[in-house]
């Protein structure tokens, strides 16, 4: 995925204008799940947790969700993808392909976010919602 330059632009600017219109106090993109369903996703509050980790407000970024330092891991790999120059993106693929194919580190990411959506729904849904819904 890291290869395609277009693809990460894309994605890149996605990120940014969610991240860029919830920090000035505008209404990014809903969570279709929460709102069709009643049920947050895995990835909800991931924007006001990125938020709080950017301004260095680690506590309320981890209260939101802990997988907020891993999402702002990816998030510079995939803009260093749309970005950097050829010999530099190619240094970043192949070390990021390197380091998944002997770590597994994609798949243990997501079974552990899966987990902690889980324990967050099945646990303590109503602070889970009070907390997602502001």
């Amino acid at each position: 995925m890291l290869r395609n330059r277009k693809l990460m632009l894309v994605i890149t600017g996605a990120v940014a204008l969610q991240l860029g219109l919830t920090s000035l106090k505008f209404s990014g993109w809903q969570c279709p799940l929460l709102h069709l369903f009643g049920v947050p996703c895995p990835g909800c509050g991931l924007t006001r947790a990125t938020i709080f980790l950017l301004k260095g407000d680690w506590q309320r970024s981890i209260a939101y969700h802990a997988f907020a330092p891993a999402f702002v891991i990816a998030f510079a790999l995939v803009l260093g993808a749309a970005v950097l120059p050829r010999a530099a993106r190619a240094r970043v693929i192949d070390v990021t392909d390197s380091v998944e194919r002997h770590t597994g580190i994609a798949v243990i990411i997501l079974l552990g976010l899966i987990v902690y959506w889980l324990a967050r729904l099945l646990i303590l849904q109503s602070a889970f919602v009070k907390l997602i819904q502001g």
